[in-house]
């Protein structure tokens, strides 16, 4: 459910996830306006949905309406995926949660200082899940600071982490990554059709170590991920993101794993890439 709805890859990526399992299932797409929301979930929980996927603009709607919130999706304020439980409907953010892995995967989250472009819903949901887990230290870098100090306060408030800041984006003065950030993180919303869109970042104090992930799926190599690979960094891409968020929906709904591999091509088709 969102508003707009098109030209998003998901349905056809959910459905040959779906396929690859052989389960008999579904995957439909409805635009849904903010002012008929309500009745929306009303539908879902009448026709026994066993799941919905959330996109903008109802992410941050819908927590009065849920029975049940993971704590990472309470904390960040966003749930953009939903399993019918008996009725009762459970909210989770598996955006958050799938860059959380994949950084654990990498070994890029315990005690580890992590930098944050942007303070937006991603950031959110990423600061959150990483809050949680053990990250020693969060810095969120943004054009407006300001925008930023919510989070910050409900992050030290509600979840161990005790050290994070903020610094201010700034074209005409480049942000320094510190030499011990584990991981670099591009959660702005720098529009994904444009490659060559450069960040307010000094991309030459990048260390080796640093692991430098962007959120755009398209296209999934973008200005940052090329400069950190010309740093000799380890780079995390959009498009690997959107897989593994939408693979873990998958998995809460149906309690099946789901073929990544598959959904790659699907939506590598779907994007024409």
């Amino acid at each position: 459910m969102g508003d707009p709805v098109a030209g998003n890859p998901t349905q056809y990526m959910l459905e040959k996830a779906f396929a690859a399992a052989r389960l008999d299932w579904r995957f439909l797409t409805f635009e849904v306006p903010p002012l008929e929301f309500e009745g929306a979930l009303r539908g879902a929980r009448i026709f026994d949905f066993q799941g919905i996927m959330l996109s903008t603009p109802h992410r941050a709607r819908v927590l009065p309406y849920l029975e049940h919130v993971d704590d990472a999706a309470r904390i960040s304020g966003q749930v953009n995926c939903i399993k019918q439980i008996d009725g009762q409907l459970h909210g989770f953010n598996t955006e958050g949660r799938a860059m959380r892995q994949l950084l654990e995967q990498a070994g890029a989250v315990k005690n580890a200082k992590v930098t944050i472009l942007g303070a937006g819903r991603l950031a959110s949901a990423i600061a959150a899940e990483l809050s949680l887990v053990g990250v020693h230290e969060i810095i969120f870098a943004c054009r407006e600071p300001e925008e930023a100090e919510p989070l910050v306060k409900s992050l030290r408030e509600r979840t161990p982490l005790n050290h994070c800041r903020i610094e201010k984006l700034d074209d005409e003065k480049p942000l320094a990554i510190d030499e011990d950030c584990r991981a670099l993180i591009n959660a702005t919303s720098v529009d994904g059709n444009t490659a060559d869109e450069q960040l307010a970042v000094e991309t030459d104090t990048l260390s080796r170590k640093t692991l430098v992930a962007d959120v755009v799926y398209y296209p999934p190599e973008t200005w940052l991920l090329r400069r950190a690979e010309d740093r000799d960094c380890s780079t995390l891409d959009g498009l690997t993101l959107l897989i593994e968020h939408a693979a873990l929906a998958f998995e809460i709904w149906t309690e099946a794993s789901a073929d990544r591999q598959a959904m790659r091509e699907a939506v590598e088709e779907f994007l024409v890439l």
